[in-house]
């Protein structure tokens, strides 16, 4: 059915009828005064966050991560806590985000999958922070623009990304220092040069 066909179709109506109007109105203002009252407690909320964010003792550490925000830091705090041996190494902290794949080896047989078991919601704060970072970060960048032709698909490719974000960020997490993009390039550029003997 066409446009024109449409709008001169018995079943389309352009104007209410009066009784309609009278009916739906106080369930029109009842859900417009809820949608104000979640506007303003969003709002409260987001000035308490900030309020806790600037007491958190590692604030300067992800507040210097190229593309995080406040919700970003306060969900990254909340999923590597506070306690900084519960993760022993970046490779833990990627697994139970679910950024890095599971190998499955049979005889001569390897396969790498995607990683189902995690923390489903931890994964998607990581690739949405890899997905902000490629606006500030030259680096992310230069990353993402190599691995994208071998990923299936964008939400791998950001997956790769963010699999390298939590590895920068358990360093700086247990060295307890923030972000340098500058002295990221700087200590990426002295590992790809060739070691003399």
């Amino acid at each position: 059915m066409c446009t024109q066909e449409l709008f001169k179709s018995p079943y389309f109506c352009q104007t209410a009828d009066p009784e309609i109007i009278e009916a739906c109105q106080h369930e029109a203002q009842g859900l417009a005064t809820f949608l104000l009252e979640m506007i303003q407690l969003k709002q409260t909320n987001l000035k308490e966050l900030h309020g806790l964010l600037d007491q958190h003792p590692d604030r300067d550490i992800y507040a210097s991560l190229p593309g995080t925000g406040v919700y970003l830091q306060a969900a990254l705090i909340a999923k590597l806590g506070d306690d900084r041996k519960r993760f022993s190494s970046a490779d833990r902290v990627q697994a139970l985000a679910g950024t890095s794949p599971i190998t499955v080896s049979s005889g001569k047989r390897k396969q790498i999958r995607f990683r189902h078991s995690c923390d489903h919601e931890f994964r998607h704060v990581v690739q949405q922070w890899a997905k902000l970072s490629l606006r500030s970060s030259v680096w992310a960048n230069a990353y993402y623009s190599r691995v994208r032709p071998q990923c299936s698909s964008e939400s791998h490719a950001f997956r790769c990304l963010g699999n390298r974000w939590l590895a920068v960020l358990w360093r700086l997490w247990q060295d307890r220092v923030p972000y340098d993009e500058a002295h990221h390039l700087h200590q990426r550029a002295l590992r790809s040069q060739p070691k003399t003997v």
